[in-house]
């Protein structure tokens, strides 16, 4: 009868350098279910990391009333929990929008942050844009596109609207327009006022007819 020759003779033989072998590679396998029961046990118990959401965020500094470009924005993640309300994911949602105030950088993009493309542009429900003319021409100077003002009768007392943001300003003079010495062009601004807002401003600027002319008031 022929004898089946054992596999790994060195480990399986009968021989006591054999059973000192066995003995080491027990207490190898031993050692090693181990480290992997510690591993195991290591990953079951770590939390799983926090669902995170694209956002754009400045690549640099970038001063208000800067036009957007590529160079400008990035995408980055955060956690959905620090995400901010209005956040802008798209870069076609910003690149050639204008900013309304300075952004740092890696501050994210919101549409709070933006001008409008056009004065009606994501207007909030309720709100409703209105063009007013400037009693006082200079003072639209005075009034950048992200301002909020107060809009008061020419004739002075209580305003007529109060949080009225301003969403556009009239240029120095119109395309083609030529002025005179000592003239001053008419100019205004689009603001975002409530429904309430617009219709006051419109039953109290002083006039029966022609542009609604009002003192608007910058508050910040």
């Amino acid at each position: 009868m022929t004898r089946v020759p054992r596999p790994f003779p060195s480990v399986t033989g009968s021989g006591r350098r054999a059973q000192w072998r066995r003995r080491v590679v027990r207490r190898v396998l031993s050692a090693g279910l181990a480290a992997c029961a510690v591993v195991l046990a290591t990953s079951a118990a770590r939390p799983a990391p926090a669902p995170t959401v694209m956002v754009l965020v400045a690549a640099r500094e970038v001063p208000a009333g800067a036009v957007l470009a590529d160079g400008d924005v990035r995408p980055a993640r955060v956690p959905v929990e620090a995400a901010q309300p209005g956040a802008i994911a798209s870069p076609s949602d910003a690149l050639g929008r204008r900013v309304a105030a300075g952004l740092v950088t890696g501050e994210a993009l919101t549409a709070s942050r933006l001008v409008p493309r056009a004065a009606v542009d994501g207007l909030p429900p309720g709100r409703v844009a209105l063009h007013v003319v400037a009693a006082d021409p200079a003072s639209v100077d005075l009034l950048p596109v992200g301002a909020t003002a107060r809009v008061y009768p020419v004739a002075g007392g209580a305003p007529l609207a109060v949080g009225a943001r301003v969403l556009a300003v009239d240029p120095l003079v119109a395309p083609g327009g030529v002025l005179l010495a000592g003239e001053s062009a008419p100019r205004g601004v689009v603001l975002s006022l409530t429904v309430a807002e617009a219709d006051a401003v419109l039953r109290g600027h002083g006039a029966l007819d022609g542009p609604v002319t009002v003192t608007v008031v910058g508050t910040g």
